[in-house]
């Protein structure tokens, strides 16, 4: 169900691999919650950029992104890094 505002901002154990995170739709400036853990990434302002409420662009981290299927890999049930 999207909506326009977050209640809980913080949906995760710091503990566990992320289960769902918050996904935003720039068009229609709602937020979903979707299942899996999102892409690695941060948002900048867009160039053209002039409001306070810029959605922003989303730049993807590639290294991360290759790097975590390796460590699910490699971690063992019950130690925590």
């Amino acid at each position: 169900m999207a909506r326009t505002t977050i209640d809980h901002l913080i949906i995760n154990s710091p503990y566990e691999e992320p289960k769902q995170y918050w996904s935003y739709d720039r068009e229609s400036r709602t937020f979903d919650r979707k299942d899996g853990r999102r892409r690695a990434g941060y948002v900048i302002a867009s160039q053209s950029s002039k409001a306070f409420d810029d959605p922003g662009v989303f730049v993807p981290i590639p290294l991360v992104n290759q790097i975590r299927p390796r460590v699910k890999r490699g971690a063992k049930p019950g130690i925590r890094a």
